[in-house]
């Protein structure tokens, strides 16, 4: 039987951290092990050859893809950090997918994936003229379908795209970025190809350098308004820089559908996963509830669950867990020191249970232990802490 380290405890201590592993007790949790690949980086590493067909030597290949990737390692964009660890494990699929339109030119540099998630990294130019903005709903946006049945993977009504870029200095015609496909429904069995079309917006420069001046403005009146009350809970953009932020939005110019398409390598779909599922029981409300948990390499599914019928559509339950069970998920990675390794968290409910999906990227690391702290939101104060031993 494996051994896991857990300690499930009450504290009043703000913003705690997990303690060191060496100084937790143990016990004895029957790990659902259901791993469906070693857990090693080298069995998880992509064949460039394999994925483009060029006759490369893998020195060749290696640096060719090295080159390609290189804007993407310092992004400075939501889901960073998930993307330097997908090209430290060589989890990415390179790709070399261009396409041009109207002044617009879109190149697809790599692909990222596991069941639960998609990632795309691109760079894109228009007219030296024009800047790359992204501002509200005249954001930029990807649909993607699947190109044999045509089935809608990421569209306004389902899985969103969050399409994300950052230009270089003095470079702002220029974008390196990500498009960031959560899937509310995993699918189990990759795409054969996907097929998209990319719609990305901009101004001209001088409106870029106008638009952030009022956008400055408007972060310094909400700063001066809570600096003023502290409790304040809204605040309302004084009409005039409102109407000129108004004015800028009304220039933003959307480029035409820039459609792409590429196959998805069968390799980068199937990463491994990792089924935990300790005895213990959490303590919520005084109610008592089943945890398990699943990790793969972008993504961590905590299912909580209960014996009791109904108990997750109760409106008070829901209230109390809510506010005092907000979830942080905590990596100690051998230095017996704890740090967030979480993006973007969603939740979903059924009549027995819940499942909490979170970005995260650790896996592969080969942490020593994980620790989830139970927080309340507003007193940020951790109300229960689960900490699992993964050094076996």
């Amino acid at each position: 039987m494996s051994r896991t380290k857990r300690k499930v405890r009450e504290t009043h201590q703000a913003q705690q951290q997990c303690p060191a592993t060496g100084r937790r007790k143990s016990s004895r949790t029957n790990l659902s092990t259901a791993i469906v690949a070693a857990m090693t980086a080298a069995a998880l590493v992509l064949s460039p050859f394999a994925v483009t067909g060029q006759a490369l030597t893998a020195s060749a290949a290696a640096a060719n893809q090295a080159a390609a990737l290189a804007p993407f390692e310092k992004l400075e964009i939501q889901n960073k950090e998930q993307i330097q660890y997908a090209i430290k494990h060589n989890l990415v699929q390179p790709l070399n997918t261009v396409v041009k339109k109207d002044g617009y030119q879109l190149a697809l540099k790599g692909f990222i994936a596991d069941k639960y998630s998609m990632i795309i990294l691109y760079t894109a130019q228009t007219d030296s003229k024009r800047a790359f903005t992204s501002v509200g709903p005249q954001s930029h946006d990807l649909q993607l379908k699947d190109a044999v049945t045509g089935k809608v993977i990421s569209g306004r009504k389902m899985n969103d795209a969050i399409v994300l870029g950052v230009s270089p200095a003095k470079q702002s015609n220029i974008m390196h970025g990500a498009a960031v496909i959560r899937l509310t429904t995993p699918l189990p069995t990759a795409p054969k190809k996907v097929a998209g079309e990319f719609v990305l917006t901009s101004l001209s420069g001088s409106e870029l350098k106008q638009l952030e001046a009022v956008q400055a403005q408007m972060l310094e009146e909400t700063r001066k308004a809570f600096a003023a009350n502290p409790k304040t809970t809204s605040f309302k953009t004084s009409p005039a820089l409102l109407k000129k932020y108004d004015a800028l939005k009304g220039k933003i110019k959307k480029s035409p559908p820039l459609k792409v398409a590429f196959e998805i390598n069968p390799k980068v779909w199937e990463q491994e996963s990792q089924m935990l599922s300790p005895e213990e029981t959490l303590d919520v409300a005084g109610h008592k509830i089943k945890m398990n948990l699943e990790l793969t390499p972008f993504t961590t599914i905590i299912t909580l669950s209960s014996d009791e019928q109904g108990l997750f559509k109760d409106k008070e339950f829901l209230k109390t867990f809510n506010a005092d069970y907000y979830p942080a998920l905590m990596v100690d990675s051998g230095n017996g020191k704890y740090t967030l390794h979480q993006g973007r968290t969603a939740n979903s409910y059924t009549d027995n249970g819940m499942k909490i999906m979170m970005e995260s990227y650790f896996q592969l690391n080969q942490p020593k232990s994980i620790c989830i702290d139970f927080k309340n939101v507003i007193k940020k104060t951790v109300t229960q802490q689960v900490i699992i031993d993964l050094s076996n």
